[in-house]
């Protein structure tokens, strides 16, 4: 079985910040090529050249591993100095690292100074890093009239003559997105099961990749649980995954969220649909409520 691992090094939940330690991420890695063929690696979070030398470590052991594809989804801050952008990349070329995405947009350029990641994507490129691309996040599309959008198009503009390539995706309505953005999103049927997630495309009934959190949660979709590692080794998680045997993703690939509505009734819980933007909005916020609730 081939297979993708995606690790968040750190998770911010208000004033306090999880972080994974290097030991714990080394351990999932090789627990996991145990039972398939790793064929991607991604480092992301929270930010991992907040803490740089921990996310060089793991990217060692992943090249150990001889694992083909090793990633990092970055916001480019580490740019802010040119020398020592050209010196992190060289250690991050020489670590394994082989893909880097970092992340421009609206969003993003509201706190980071668009020429940090351009002379941090400048430095990967100039390292030998083989592919670097831009990661950007859109509400509709670059062609949307919504003002991120537009702003957004406009940074790429900006970008062109470094030629580099653009990954698009969707900004997906949680946490602050879904309060801030609300007027932006466009409204969705709520009807319907859920087969994939939306941004990774994994399917919920055989999934080909994972992300474990800094507390050891494994997921196959945003924060959809299917166990801990620090409870249970991630190789047996992975190998005894069986969708019909975990009442959440059986409903939700059944039923959608809806039928995750019908249980969240038993605790008084009475969705409205004109609160909820999509399937995926409604999904997450029932899925937090069941679990605050301890249903």
């Amino acid at each position: 079985m081939q297979f993708r691992v995606h690790l968040l090094p750190s998770r911010c939940f208000s004033a306090k910040k999880r972080v994974m330690e290097v030991e714990e991420a080394r351990n999932y890695l090789t627990d996991a090529s145990g039972v398939s063929i790793l064929e991607s690696f991604m480092v992301f979070g929270g930010e991992p050249m907040l803490f740089s030398d921990r996310a060089i470590s793991i990217f060692e052991k992943a090249h150990q591993l001889s694992i083909p594809k090793i990633e990092m989804l970055t916001n480019g801050f580490w740019g802010r100095n040119k020398k020592k952008a050209d010196e992190l990349t060289i250690r991050l070329k020489s670590s394994g690292l082989n893909c880097l995405g970092i992340s421009v947009d609206a969003f993003h350029q509201q706190f980071i100074p668009l020429q940090y990641p351009k002379n941090a994507a400048m430095a990967a490129i100039d390292a030998g890093i083989e592919q670097v691309t831009w990661n950007v996040a859109v509400i509709e599309s670059l062609n949307g009239r919504n003002k991120y959008d537009r702003e957004t198009a406009r940074i790429l503009e900006a970008l062109k003559p470094l030629r580099i390539d653009a990954h698009i995706h969707k900004v997906l309505p949680v946490g602050r997105a879904a309060k801030n953005l609300w007027r932006y999103f466009k409204r969705e049927t709520l009807e319907g099961p859920c087969v994939t997630d939306p941004i990774l495309e994994n399917n919920l009934t055989n999934p080909q990749s994972i992300t474990v959190e800094p507390s050891g949660e494994v997921d196959i979709c945003w924060n959809l649980t299917i166990g801990n590692a620090k409870e249970k080794p991630l190789s047996r998680i992975i190998y005894e995954y069986d969708w019909r045997k975990n009442p959440i993703v059986r409903i939700l690939v059944e039923e959608g969220p809806i039928g995750l509505a019908k249980n969240a009734g038993a605790i008084n819980f009475q969705p409205q649909k004109r609160r909820f933007i999509n399937k995926c909005h409604l999904c997450i916020e029932i899925r937090r409520v069941l679990k605050e609730s301890k249903v």
